[in-house]
């Protein structure tokens, strides 16, 4: 009789898991349930789905060729409404069943409101998770000219710039007072808003909100300073919501996600989850390589493994047109006890900076030219000694290879 491994969800965490599952055995069932209507895309691509730089078919990662080659049954608009972990069956809202021998949980995430009244999601309020969001933020833009959008960090930079792609006058509101605090300190900051504000978007920062109004047709944002913004309708990027409700009605362990141990194990037996909606070690993660790996390591444990998760190294990437950004690990400036090295080229429009802790590299950041980037990465993971290379890394035509060598 063959193993059934269910997996609810089809992002990168459910479909790596589901890929990984398959590689080592061919005989077992995998089937992957989605209350969506497409198959597995990009969702770090949807940016550029909503300023039309590419089509729909290029969000694919797979197509449906390679699902049925793997022997791997995926459920379109089908939600699972209820986990019963004793008989181990899942129930979906149109009463069908289905057994498991193993689970995994990678509902992935919603997007965040902030606790402002009348910004609750609906006519002219909108989030950027799914393909269905770009259609319906599409359709509006087509009838706008301006749009708000709550939150600086990488999505709602990205969206705005999306939007003023389309033609749309877009300014973007942002709590902290610089743009992207986890991912660049203060002068990096400045200079990428410097950056983006040349392409013609408009920032507001440090701001408090207070209410949002409909005004005819119009949204009208509220500050707790008394200043108020118009605009056509607004897109909210103020973080993200794990998607916890299913496990929680089964009795699973929650916090600010699903409670997993190192090998994604939930405390039901036989349960598993990855991805945005997994907790581990009080980590959310919310990234994609979080949730790519997490999904391998849930698929080879569902399958007879038993290797770890150890954490991912924070990674993020910015994606518009003309403006490179790579931040990697711990970029903390309040640590004294890290060592900064930086390189700024304001005719370049190039910044790029070091934290290194006695002689480990912890954290970089690469804006305008990342070359050599990626590498650091894994010399942050490994926790590479950099000592005798500090003075040269960031030099454009330094060679990477000469500390892989070494």
């Amino acid at each position: 009789m063959n193993t059934k491994h269910v997996i609810i969800g089809n992002g990168v965490a459910g479909v790596q898991a589901a890929k990984t599952i398959r590689r080592f055995d061919s005989s077992p069932e995998i089937k992957i349930f989605t209350n969506e209507g497409y198959l597995f895309y990009s969702k770090p691509r949807l940016p550029e789905l909503l300023a039309k730089e590419i089509d729909i078919g290029e969000t694919f990662v797979f197509d449906q060729a390679w699902y049925q080659k793997n022997n791997i049954q995926t459920y379109l608009n089908h939600t699972v409404n209820y986990i019963d972990p004793k008989k181990q069956i899942i129930t979906l809202t149109n009463k069908s069943c289905f057994p498991y021998d193993t689970l995994l949980l990678a509902t992935g995430s919603k997007g965040a409101l902030p606790p402002v009244p009348g910004i609750d999601k609906g006519r002219g309020i909108f989030t950027l998770r799914t393909i269905e969001d770009v259609n319906l933020i599409a359709r509006q833009a087509e009838y706008s000219k301006s749009a708000i959008v709550i939150g600086g960090g990488l999505l709602g930079l990205e969206a705005g710039n999306g939007l003023r792609k389309l033609g749309l006058s877009v300014t973007i509101v942002e709590y902290f007072d610089r743009l992207l605090p986890k991912q660049l300190d203060s002068e990096g900051s400045g200079i990428l808003q410097g950056q983006m504000e040349a392409l013609g978007l408009s920032f507001i920062l440090g701001a408090r909100l207070s209410e949002v109004k409909g005004k005819e047709n119009k949204k009208v944002l509220e500050l707790k300073n008394k200043a108020a913004l118009e605009g056509d309708f607004i897109l909210v990027s103020a973080g993200i919501v794990p998607s916890c409700a299913l496990a929680q009605d089964a009795g699973i362990s929650i916090n600010k996600g699903i409670l997993v141990n190192d090998y994604m194990e939930t405390n039901m037996k036989n349960i598993y989850a990855a991805g945005d909606v997994a907790e581990h070690r009080n980590i959310t993660y919310g990234i994609w390589p979080a949730a790519h790996t997490q999904g391998v390591i849930a698929g080879t444990n569902m399958a007879g493994g038993h290797i770890p998760y150890k954490g991912t190294i924070p990674s993020t990437r910015l994606k518009v047109a003309g403006i490179h950004l790579i931040s990697i690990g711990n970029i903390s400036t309040e640590d004294h006890t890290v060592e900064h090295l930086k390189v700024e080229n304001s005719a370049n429009k190039v910044y790029k900076k070091l934290f290194i802790r006695e002689g480990i590299l912890i954290g970089a950041i690469f804006l305008g030219e990342t070359k050599n980037a990626y590498e650091l990465g894994h010399f942050i993971e490994n926790k590479t000694d950099i000592t005798q290379f500090k003075e040269k890394i960031l030099d454009s035509d330094f060679n990477i290879e000469e500390i892989k060598i070494n």
